[in-house]
């Protein structure tokens, strides 16, 4: 369940982005283009702490010696 918002999240955020970057600049489009912005940032930002995208080993610590990953 957690997983499949995440992906809605992320592609809702993908999604705002193309409008943010095709949006006219007009008056009106530049209201449209802060929205998108403002929404790609909040969807993709909360898609990405719901992914358990923490169980790949990426970042900078290594795991533990004690984790079950090593062996």
């Amino acid at each position: 369940m957690k997983q499949g918002l995440a992906s809605l999240l992320k592609a809702i955020a993908g999604i705002a982005g193309v409008v943010f970057l095709l949006a006219p600049v007009t008056s009106m489009g530049i209201l449209v283009t802060v929205i998108a912005l403002v929404v790609a940032i909040i969807a993709g930002v909360t898609g990405s702490h719901l992914s358990d995208d923490d169980d790949q080993g990426g970042g900078y610590w290594p795991k533990g010696p004690n984790s079950s990953g090593s062996g």
